[in-house]
């Protein structure tokens, strides 16, 4: 990962600007990964991944 750590705010952003370049058919993908992670920041899961790192121990 880069410097600073991944986290849904940045990711979406991402994704929205990969959406601009995304083929037709992909389009649904990332409006699906957006909203996923809009719904667990809005649920206050800020960091995904590392709750399921917890879990794995």
């Amino acid at each position: 990962m880069s410097e600073k750590e991944m986290n849904n705010q940045r990711a979406i952003y991402a994704l929205s600007d990969l959406r601009m370049y995304a083929s037709s058919h992909s389009l649904d993908a990332i409006d699906y990964a957006i909203e996923v992670l809009q719904k667990l920041e809005n649920a206050g899961i800020k960091n995904p991944l590392e709750s399921l790192k917890s879990e794995e121990k």
